[in-house]
């Protein structure tokens, strides 16, 4: 395993990660079809969240609430994955005051909208699966969903909030029951031109707003599960994204079945609460992160793609890009993935490993790129490191 995470990065592993990508190009291949597809009803929008359970057994959830189901998924390896059964939740989403049990977000808003599972891990102790999933108050509010400025049906420039949920199942994945919020932004989830708490708490100033943490993936490391999220930026006198970073928190893994709070990554350290807690970015405009090591290299690999701050269009741009890390914080500028030197990718990206025993967050040489956009088909794409002389 790569030794455990420094918040200080030398010049020697600087040299080192910037010197990956002169030595070694990825090679794209050939695509194939993967479980998670319209036809059964699975709407993937994300990335696909998969576990290997200490049987072995590779898990998976994929799907969100408001479009078809959402399923659970077991195989040896991605290729041949099944779908188990439709997961079913013991509580609801969708309209304010009945969703998610009435249990606030951390501001004190009753919570709304969907759940996209991004995150899954499963107990080794006691086989509880545990499910991390976005949540946006403007999609699927039953008349309740809310933007920047006020109650909409879809929001404007995608200006809702978001939070990461948490909810636990005792039966594989079947039946879930929802726990908490546990990843906020540090500004509150509205602003002053519209509280839908209707109460004295001061909303984010009109002008440049966040929208809280979201966007996400899992990565397990040691002792601590990881979440790297994004919080986007958006300017409300333009109606333009602003920006959208990277940040990360973590939390101490539990052998008793019980998850534990995450911190945030603040100023040099992992020292600031999950929720409404302060955040430094860790890379700019990149959405949708993702984080696998190289166990070849000794080193960790950072997906996702580019954002077009300020842009009226094409705001995110469909192209995975590409950091190096030899820590979970310091990583390189990106370069762009490319398939016979086109620009390669989707709205989405993942590099999953290949073989059956293999962890879901590391991957040798010989591996799989899983894309999809919003609510589409998740195809896999083989993928090499090559050395570039050879």
């Amino acid at each position: 395993m790569a030794a455990a995470i420094t918040v200080a990065a030398t010049e020697a592993t600087e040299e080192a990660a910037m010197s990956f990508f002169d030595e070694y190009e990825i090679i794209v291949g050939e695509s194939k079809k993967t479980a998670f597809v319209n036809e059964i009803g699975i709407y993937q929008d994300g990335t696909t969240p998969m576990y290997r359970d200490k049987d072995g057994k590779l898990w998976a959830m994929s799907g969100h609430s408001h479009m078809g189901h959402i399923g659970m998924f077991c195989g040896t390896e991605l290729s041949d994955m099944k779908e188990c059964y439709p997961i079913k939740t013991m509580f609801s989403v969708g309209k304010a005051g009945e969703a998610f049990d009435g249990i606030r977000y951390p501001e004190g808003i009753l919570p709304r909208g969907s759940i996209w599972p991004f995150g899954l891990y499963i107990c080794p102790n006691t086989h509880r699966f545990f499910c991390f999933f976005h949540n946006e108050g403007g999609w699927n509010g039953k008349g309740t969903g809310y933007d920047a400025w006020g109650l909409c049906e879809k929001p404007a420039v995608d200006s809702d909030f978001r939070h990461v949920g948490l909810m636990h199942s005792d039966d594989e994945g079947k039946h879930w029951v929802f726990d908490r919020w546990v990843l906020t932004g540090e500004q509150v989830c509205f602003t002053e031109r519209y509280n839908p708490a209707d109460d004295c708490a001061k909303g984010q100033s009109e002008g440049i707003i966040r929208l809280g943490c979201g966007d996400f993936s899992l990565f397990e490391e040691g002792e601590y599960l990881y979440l790297f999220y994004n919080i986007a930026r958006v300017d409300m006198t333009k109606k333009v994204w602003d920006g959208c970073d990277v940040y990360v928190a973590r939390t101490r893994k539990r052998s008793d079945g019980v998850m534990g709070d995450f911190v945030k990554y603040y100023d040099g350290s992992f020292c600031e609460a999950g929720n409404l807690g302060k955040e430094t970015p860790i890379a700019q405009n990149s959405w949708h992160p993702r984080v696998v090591r190289l166990k070849e290299h000794d080193c960790y690999l950072l997906s996702s793609c580019h954002v077009n701050a300020g842009a009226a269009t094409h705001v995110i741009e469909d192209v995975m890009e590409l950091r190096i890390g030899t820590d979970l914080i310091h990583w390189t500028p990106p370069i762009r993935l490319e398939k016979n030197g086109i620009p390669f990718g989707n709205h989405y990206g993942a590099i999953l490993p290949k073989g059956d025993q293999a962890s879901p967050f590391e991957c040798g040489n010989d591996f799989y790129i899983c894309l999809n956009h919003n609510g589409t088909d998740v195809v896999a794409w083989d993928g090499q490191i090559h050395r570039k002389d050879v």
